[in-house]
């Protein structure tokens, strides 16, 4: 049975990688199928006059969507992939998501430029406002994203893993993608946040507290690896300590990871524009696409 992702366009280098992306597919053609599509967003006439030909304008945007959503289509196909493309007016986050429902898509890929929460928040990200609403997982892929050099039939990806069931989740979403995605090697990574000044001041000694940071990060790992051990996935695990987002970033790229997994929580935009997450900043940050799950 065929996957289909719904594959967001709009003309932008981003947007033309998360094509490319996919275009680079190696596994089984029918394993996929791809909706590229385009959402136009209708526009507001503060003060409607009887000249304004407000039919002329949908046509002209749906024209417009139909010529970026076809030239990914008509790249995706050269490579050797069904695609199909789908074009709306509307509210384009709200138009993807029901795209993507109406389809029942397994997965949402698109790009973002990468701004980070606080700003992607600011600006109205469209790629914010699709990964704390959807259902399903979203990949987002930067402009500088590198891709997978054998996607399809061997994809290294790094998980990050923080205890939570939504990290739980995030590791039986990669389990299940494993027949199209290829043979996996999952890179495990759980980061602490580094001690306060009197934690490193104040008993204990290094040793006990080196004991106890080791002791936390199986504990929190342990469901994951065990998991992904019951399923003959080959992995390995990453203790850390630091700023979250850093690390994981910095780890996907010292193990060569072409892929970076990561549960979110989805609390909403404001949420974790004010207070951040370090899911969104490694994607803002990252040098391969990222796969966040709800």
């Amino acid at each position: 049975m065929a996957h289909t992702v719904l594959l967001a366009v709009d003309g932008t280098p981003s947007a033309d990688r998360a094509v490319e992306l996919l275009a680079s597919y190696m596994g089984e053609r029918s394993e996929l199928k791809i909706v590229a599509t385009n959402v136009q967003t209708r526009p507001i006439a503060i003060w409607p006059e009887a000249a304004i030909d407000a039919r002329a304008i949908e046509e002209a945007l749906l024209a417009r969507g139909r010529e970026i959503a076809e030239k990914a289509v008509s790249r995706l196909r050269s490579a050797g992939l069904r695609a199909e493309a789908a074009v709306r007016l509307g509210f384009v986050a709200e138009g993807i998501l029901r795209e993507a429902e109406i389809r029942s898509a397994r997965w949402v890929v698109m790009g973002t430029r990468g701004h980070g929460a606080l700003g992607g928040y600011a600006i109205g990200s469209v790629a914010l406002r699709v990964t704390h609403a959807s259902a399903i997982p979203v990949c987002l892929v930067r402009a500088e994203s590198g891709l997978p050099s054998r996607l399809g039939r061997a994809t290294r990806a790094m998980l990050a893993v923080d205890g939570s069931e939504v990290a739980l989740r995030a590791a039986g979403a990669l389990v299940q993608w494993r027949s199209w995605l290829g043979e996996l090697d999952v890179q495990i990574v759980h980061v602490q946040e580094p001690l306060t000044y009197l934690e490193t001041v104040l008993p204990p000694h290094d040793d006990v507290i080196r004991q106890w940071s080791g002791r936390a990060g199986d504990e929190a790992t342990r469901a994951v690896r065990e998991l992904l051990a019951g399923e003959n996935i080959r992995s390995d695990l990453h203790l850390a300590v630091g700023d979250p987002a850093n690390e994981i970033v910095h780890l996907a790229s010292d193990t060569g990871c072409e892929l970076l997994v990561m549960g979110t929580r989805g609390l909403g935009a404001a949420h974790h524009a004010l207070v951040g997450s370090v899911a969104l900043k490694a994607a803002a940050h990252a040098a391969v696409p990222v796969v966040l799950v709800r």
